[in-house]
């Protein structure tokens, strides 16, 4: 709650002292009450669409993105970061940490470049000829949602605009999951209960799924949520250079535009959606992993 009432008094400091504010004759805390009371009841509109229009088109396909992104990246970095942590070759552990590294110090706008260089040319990167933010952009959800005839074509053709954007945010998350996963997995492995249930257990395959891994993988999820702010941003990015209809697109929009009503906003979606997934992670860990078990092993 604390990290929300921050968020949201910057946010209001962004319209209240900008020029021109609509908020210039209220103080700070008059305009607080005034600006979220109108977002709460919806009273806000830009381009005949309501504020909460404008969050549930815009910022949906810019959180699904993301989302895509860490469902991949929890795909395919688990697991190798399994394998890192378990092969004792060294060879196999050095060009794993190798290419993270190299991947991990490449720039995201340098990587999307590199990605769409080495596509065929004939690939169709941008939904938009222009960077005019658009209100009625469609996410999976909406697609799925909606009732239609040909919604297999049309939700094919989502996938297909969304398999580039993926592929590049994909990157630096799996790096991060694969060095996380691989550490933990590695230190749990030496513990003395793991080597005690390998003496016990007539499979390896037992000891890795029912001593090992759930008491590894737990603790690299709370370490995982702070990436989220960074893929947020990233995604933000990515929709700006591959000029997706998005939250990314509307941000830079609005900064030429100076609208800071849309910046402050989006601001606060984004700190909302954060501090709602790092909540999310640490329940998970608590349902996955109870604080009084803990003792049993630590």
């Amino acid at each position: 709650m604390l990290i929300l009432l921050l968020l949201s008094l910057i946010s209001i400091s962004i319209i209240y002292y900008a020029p021109h504010s609509p908020f210039e004759n209220l103080s700070l805390l008059d305009a607080y009450d005034v600006f979220y009371h109108q977002f709460i009841l919806n009273q806000f509109s830009f381009a005949n669409h309501t504020m909460w229009e404008i969050i549930a088109q815009i910022v949906l396909p810019t959180f699904e993105l993301a989302i895509l992104a860490i469902i991949c990246s929890i795909m395919i970095g688990f697991p190798i970061g399994i394998f890192a942590g378990l092969t004792h070759s060294n060879k196999t552990n050095h060009f794993i940490k190798f290419v993270c590294l190299v991947l991990y110090a490449s720039p995201i706008i340098w990587l999307a470049v590199l990605v769409m260089f080495m596509l065929s040319t004939d690939w169709i990167f941008t939904r938009n000829t222009s960077y005019q933010p658009i209100a009625n952009s469609l996410s999976l959800l909406d697609v799925a949602l909606t009732p239609s005839i040909d919604k297999l074509t049309i939700l094919m053709n989502e996938i297909k605009h969304l398999l580039i954007p993926v592929m590049i945010l994909t990157i630096q998350p799996c790096i991060i999951t694969i060095q996380l996963v691989s550490q933990r997995v590695n230190v749990t492995a030496h513990q003395n209960y793991i080597k005690v249930a390998s003496i016990r257990e007539n499979s390896s395959l037992k000891v890795l799924f029912r001593h090992l891994l759930p008491n590894a993988i737990p603790k690299t999820i709370p370490q995982l949520t702070y990436n989220i702010t960074t893929l947020l941003f990233s995604t933000m990015a990515i929709e700006i250079l591959l000029n997706r209809s998005g939250l990314g697109t509307w941000l830079f929009w609005a900064f030429h535009q100076q609208d800071y009503t849309i910046i402050a906003v989006a601001i606060f979606s984004c700190g909302a959606l954060v501090s709602l997934l790092t909540l999310l992670s640490e329940i998970i860990v608590v349902m996955v992993y109870p604080v009084q078990s803990r003792a049993l092993y630590e």
